[in-house]
């Protein structure tokens, strides 16, 4: 199986949709509703006072996807391994070497 690289387009895409999903865990975990998904600093239809608290969320739910991605990606290095995937493969995938 050969896999392609994204092409610009996806990368927006992907960019979205990673700030989408941190964005709505973000305003779980401040009780803020759809209505006032923040989608840039100074989004009117945050209070200012909220603004803070939003973009402090925000920045939890980025760092613990990086974790949440990062050990993902540690036990893919693993199982492509396993199945016979050699170093040169990984790191290409990695976007090293």
């Amino acid at each position: 199986m050969q896999r392609r690289e994204f092409t610009g387009a996806e990368l927006d895409e992907l960019d979205r949709d990673v700030a989408e999903l941190a964005w709505r865990w973000a305003r779980r975990l401040t009780g803020l509703s759809a209505d006032q998904a923040p989608h840039g600093p100074v989004d009117p239809r945050i209070a200012e006072e909220q603004r803070p608290a939003a973009h402090l969320a925000r920045l939890y739910v980025l760092t613990q996807l990086r974790r949440s991605a990062g050990a993902r990606a540690e036990a893919d290095i693993f199982y492509a391994g396993q199945a016979g995937a050699g170093y040169p493969e990984i790191g290409a995938a990695l976007g090293v070497g």
